[in-house]
């Protein structure tokens, strides 16, 4: 049986910023041998270009023309599991409870002033669950938008007892014309986790750079908009994709952050975005 390491991530609550919202910047993230195999054994451009076309591009985070990407559930996913033990061993810590005790021990004591409403409990994992790409659609439904302004005017309402909790885990390549504007990801989401098998300086890649926001008015956090107007705020950090960087939040309703315009052709943009998320439920 594969052995999950309890230290995967090289971080700790020592590497917190406090400010715009809790974060970690690294540029070694991962312990130099995983990288490097992780990386020799990255997906080929006939691997997302084989998804694309079985998946149609449904519930692409990078765009039917500004990328690829490789999810969690998807055969390319699997077959990479199956044939890379650096891939199997990255999977096992990623999609287990000791991810979620990793979340706990760098942002568990920011519960209360990032505005989480629910007992996280890495007991209440589930690795069988993964979230479809249906459900990943690009634009919030009229539902979705009803129940944020909801939140806001209500504030949190506090889960009883832990949420059930899983992982996604996206392979993505992003080309020219990817951008996202400022946001925060979906509500159900506890953290995300970001980590770039790119170097912008080495490859040429001009643009994709990851942006850090914080609100020109601030708010109190629990009456935050999850997805303000860009005149609403102002950059604080612009981060290029370097090497085993990786970006750590918590995806609370002020962890606003987006991506400048690829301008550069055929210099790809490889990263992983992962995130811990609830079953079944909101957070913030």
């Amino acid at each position: 049986m594969l052995q999950v390491s309890e230290r995967l991530l090289r971080i700790s609550r020592e590497d917190v910023v406090a400010e715009p919202f809790p974060h970690v910047v690294t540029d070694a993230l991962l312990p130099d041998d995983l990288f490097r195999r992780l990386k020799s054994d990255w997906p080929d451009a006939h691997d997302f270009e084989r998804t694309a076309a079985e998946t149609g591009g449904v519930g692409s985070r990078a765009g039917k023309a500004t990328g690829f990407d490789i999810y969690r559930g998807d055969p390319a996913y699997e077959a990479l599991i199956a044939r890379s033990s650096a891939w199997a061993e990255f999977d096992g810590f990623i999609n287990s409870p000791a991810f979620v005790a990793t979340y706990l021990e760098v942002f568990g004591p920011d519960r209360e002033t990032i505005g989480l409403k629910a007992t996280i409990d890495p007991a209440h994992y589930r690795r069988d669950v993964i979230e479809p790409r249906e459900v990943l659609k690009e634009h919030k439904s009229l539902g979705e938008r009803v129940f944020e302004a909801a939140r806001r005017w209500a504030g949190p309402r506090r889960h009883r007892g832990p949420v059930e909790l899983f992982t996604r885990l996206d392979i993505t390549r992003s080309v020219s014309g990817y951008a996202k504007p400022p946001h925060c990801d979906r509500g159900n989401r506890l953290c995300s986790l970001i980590v770039y098998f790119s170097d912008a300086e080495a490859t040429g890649l001009e643009g994709g750079e990851l942006l850090i926001f914080r609100a020109k008015a601030p708010q109190p956090v629990e009456r935050s908009p999850r997805h303000p107007r860009p005149d609403e705020v102002e950059v604080v950090a612009t981060l290029k994709p370097k090497e085993n960087r990786g970006v750590f939040f918590p995806c609370c309703n002020t962890s606003y952050h987006g991506v400048t315009a690829i301008t550069s052709q055929g210099v790809p943009r490889d990263f992983l975005y992962i995130n811990i998320s609830a079953v079944d439920a909101e957070l913030w």
